[in-house]
């Protein structure tokens, strides 16, 4: 009880602050009670199936799902014990009730938010519309559609996953099902693809309907601000990116050029300009004949200070293959536009392919919003609470740990040398 009103307390208080915190569990608490009066554990494997049809046609047919809540969650606490020996526990449930009232559930690294996802999940994978389990990587898509899928396919639905370097076909297939796992990424780059198709048999992916994503804030506020880009092919510059590359290696850091605190820009002083005109002997390199001659001088440098070798790029069988920063893995398949790509190739010594002009572009904040109904869960959530509501009107529920956490954290220890 004291626990019960302490977190009733704070969760006032933070809503009288304005903060997007919510400690406050009573009213899913009610919600759990209904759900635990529903014993299952009784009855056959066809009586849940048959259940589940029922439930499915119901949906189908337009009632709503919060009025399906309780007995489509006891369900899929039955179903999950039977098929994959986990039965969720109470706080699971919990979380799985809060994300399926658009809210992002914070739980601790251990707690079973890979088995939340399929309370939701499931509830609202009985419309038929889909819903898309946004994952951080492709493993982990492709694990847990492993994992969780044996819930889904008893209880009669249909579970895919996306991976890189899938056919469209295949894609076609995945996005069919009534759940599918993915990372953000590939489902942006999906509808970035389709909206580049001339042919509907092209398509991929259907009108959106729910999304749900693990690690959250990473997804939702870390890889936000990083845009999602097809680019295209286009002929070779008309500056050469050879010459334009030794040119830049002759300069000078902080005497002929300069980098911005964070590492982001680079731009020429006052000298560094002269030296350059004077090797190009273009005259003055701001002049409008001189606009295709400064973009490329710019990308040279971009390449050659701002880029670095097996950092951001790799070089594997004479081609630039990008890193993608997040996850450091390849990324297969992509280049930069905008002559970056034939800089990068000339800093090299490589073989120029052809330029890349960007076609499609898209962020993850603005992909996601896309969808009608976003839910989310994360270890790391409190930290983000006000922009998660900003940006996603998510507000961030605290989930306790099933049993309280005997770990103890020490300070930091910083110190000054080996």
């Amino acid at each position: 009880m004291l626990n019960l009103n302490k977190s009733k307390i704070q969760t006032h208080w933070n809503r009288i602050r304005g903060i997007p915190l919510e400690f406050d569990l009573e009213k899913y608490e009610k919600i759990l009670v209904k759900i635990n009066e529903i014993s299952l554990e009784s009855a056959s494997d066809s009586t849940l199936k048959e259940m589940s049809a029922r439930l499915k046609e119901q949906a189908r047919e337009g009632i709503s799902l919060d009025n399906l809540l309780v007995e489509v969650f006891a369900l899929v606490r039955e179903t999950s014990r039977r098929t994959i020996g986990l039965r969720p526990f109470d706080v699971q449930v919990i979380a799985g009730i809060a994300m399926h009232e658009s809210k992002l559930a914070e739980m601790q690294t251990g707690e079973g938010k890979t088995l939340v996802a399929v309370f939701p999940a499931y509830l609202n994978g009985l419309a038929g519309k889909g819903v898309h389990i946004h994952t951080f990587n492709d493993y982990l898509a492709h694990r847990d559609a492993a994992w969780m899928g044996p819930i889904y396919k008893f209880l009669g639905l249909s579970v895919g996953c996306i991976q890189e370097g899938m056919s469209t076909c295949e894609r076609q297939k995945a996005y069919a099902d009534d759940i599918t796992y993915m990372t953000a990424k590939e489902a942006g780059f999906d509808y970035l693809r389709d909206h580049l198709s001339y042919d509907r048999g092209e398509l991929v992916h259907r009108p959106f309907h729910f999304a749900l994503i693990d690690e959250a804030d990473s997804i939702l506020i870390d890889e936000a601000r990083v845009p999602l880009v097809i680019a295209g092919t286009v002929g070779k510059p008309k500056a050469d990116p050879g010459s334009l590359a030794e040119v830049v290696k002759g300069l000078k850091p902080d005497v002929d050029f300069y980098i911005d605190e964070g590492g982001r820009n680079i731009y020429l002083s006052d000298s560094g300009l002269k030296h350059v005109e004077n090797m190009l002997g273009c005259g003055n390199l701001h002049s409008p004949r001189n606009f295709d001659l400064l973009t490329n001088l710019n990308q040279a440098l971009h390449a050659e200070f701002l880029l670095n070798r097996d950092i951001d790029y790799i070089v594997r069988n004479g081609k630039i293959e990008i890193v993608d920063e997040f996850t450091g893995r390849v990324v297969l398949d992509r280049h930069w536009p905008d002559g970056l790509q034939a800089a990068v190739e000339a800093k090299e010594k490589l073989r120029l392919g052809s330029g890349g002009a960007i076609l499609g572009s898209i962020t993850l904040q603005h992909f996601l919003q896309l969808y009608p109904k976003i839910c989310g869960m994360t270890a790391t959530a409190q930290s983000a609470a006000d922009e998660l509501e900003e940006f996603y009107n998510l507000k961030v529920v605290v989930i306790p740990p099933n049993r309280p956490c005997i770990r103890r954290d020490h300070p930091d220890a910083v110190f000054t040398h080996k």
